[in-house]
């Protein structure tokens, strides 16, 4: 059997994306231990990949330009706003899309078609080209952009002009995936698809990724360690978190010496979170590590995982690295919005709290503190082996089966 993945991420660092197309390909291997996988990875930007930890039989790596020329920019300042449509844009998925249709896609019994950021070039880039008939696309987030719930910005003609071309692209396709089940039925109907879309969530594979040499002694001073690590973005709220934190410190001042907060923090309000609260000696700011870093600060170093999802009416997304703290089995404490994915799946309510009530947020919070300074073990898989290699395998054989059945 002969399996072709396209890509547009395989970052050992900086991107979730990156975590899991990485953690795809090693999950793959694993349901398919004989099959010949290739790999034709299009990056736009230099990066630390660590390609040969990939148990792949071949890869194909290719540069692109990150931006489009200047002469493009120029002119498009005007163009979208009279014809709906970005001259960067079709500039990005002409480069994409160079390089997809050299493909011999008669080659390979299946085809996966992985796109990477807000732009979702790999996709749009295969639109009526002969291989979208043979392909599975995935979609991390919706597309466009302006559709993510609390995206912040407002539907343009531009947006409905990128979501029409979609359309095509998904009417064209074999099949079409998603990591979250959520999404595939806001997708289905988004795009008016009487074809269904499937639901692989992501994948963590430590396999596929540098083993961060143990360190007998950690850092941590406190007897309770808590931690978020990513981006601050779409609508995330960590500032609440923040304040509800602080509000524990002020309520129980034992608080101040057994506890502490690590924060490696990205995105545009990071720089400015930071400011606010880098004097407080309960907050460390920390830069940003590899991945392999990160996960050993999580799995060795860190009592309570913090994860954020988009705080709007409801989220439909399912964050990359669920599937790496699903691994630690260990607490984590999620804010999430009342009608969300996390939701869905989480089988523990210590686990979850509202993104926008401040007084669950403190409620939840301390409940685990206390729990982990009194020594509750934790070793429960609260997602009842969602994200195990057998459960992918299943999945995937499904979605390999069903193709564009509807």
């Amino acid at each position: 059997m002969k399996f072709l993945v396209i890509v547009q991420d395989l970052k050992t660092s900086g991107t979730s994306e990156g975590i899991v197309s990485r953690s795809f390909l090693g999950k793959l291997r694993k349901s398919y231990p004989g099959a010949d996988i290739k790999v034709v990875y299009l990056k736009n930007m230099e990066s630390e990949d660590q390609l040969e930890l990939l148990p792949v039989n071949s890869i194909e790596e290719i540069h692109l330009r990150r931006s489009p020329p200047k002469f493009i920019k120029i002119l498009n300042r005007i163009y979208w706003r009279v014809c709906n449509t970005s001259l960067n844009d079709r500039y990005q998925v002409r480069q994409y899309r160079h390089h997809i249709k050299k493909i011999e896609c008669s080659e390979y019994d299946h085809i996966f078609i992985r796109s990477a950021g807000n732009n979702f070039e790999t996709i749009l880039a295969c639109r009526d080209l002969p291989i979208l008939k043979r392909a599975i696309i995935n979609f991390h987030d919706p597309y466009p952009q302006g559709m993510t719930p609390d995206s912040g910005n407002s539907l343009t003609g531009l947006d409905f002009n990128k979501q029409e071309r979609m359309r095509e692209v998904v009417q064209q396709a074999k099949g079409c995936m998603t990591p979250s089940q959520t999404l595939s039925e806001d997708m289905q109907y988004l795009y008016r698809s009487e074809k269904k879309f499937h639901t692989l969530p992501h994948q963590y594979d430590p396999a596929v990724f540098d083993t961060f040499p143990i360190k007998r002694k950690t850092k941590r001073k406190k007897r309770v360690v808590i931690s978020y690590q990513g981006a601050v973005q779409l609508g995330r709220n960590l500032n609440i978190l923040l304040d509800a934190y602080l509000a524990l410190l002020e309520k129980e001042e034992s608080y101040r010496e057994t506890t502490e907060f690590l924060l490696r923090i990205t995105g545009p309000y990071s720089k400015e979170i930071i400011e606010k609260h880098q004097q407080h000696p309960n907050l460390v700011f920390l830069g940003q590590v590899p991945f392999s870093k990160s996960f050993h600060e999580l799995k060795y170093e860190t009592d309570i995982a913090i994860i954020l999802e988009n705080c709007s009416e409801r989220s439909n997304i399912l964050p990359g690295k669920v599937a790496v703290i699903a691994s630690l089995q260990k607490p984590f404490l999620c804010l999430s919005p009342a009608n969300s994915e996390m939701r869905r799946l989480l089988q523990e309510p210590a686990f979850v709290a509202r993104c926008d009530d401040r007084e669950e947020i403190m409620q939840k919070l301390e409940k685990l503190i206390v729990s982990i300074a009194e020594g509750k073990d934790f070793k429960k898989d609260t997602f009842e082996r969602y994200f195990n290699e057998e459960s992918f395998r299943i999945q995937l054989k499904q979605i390999l089966q069903n193709g564009n059945r509807f």
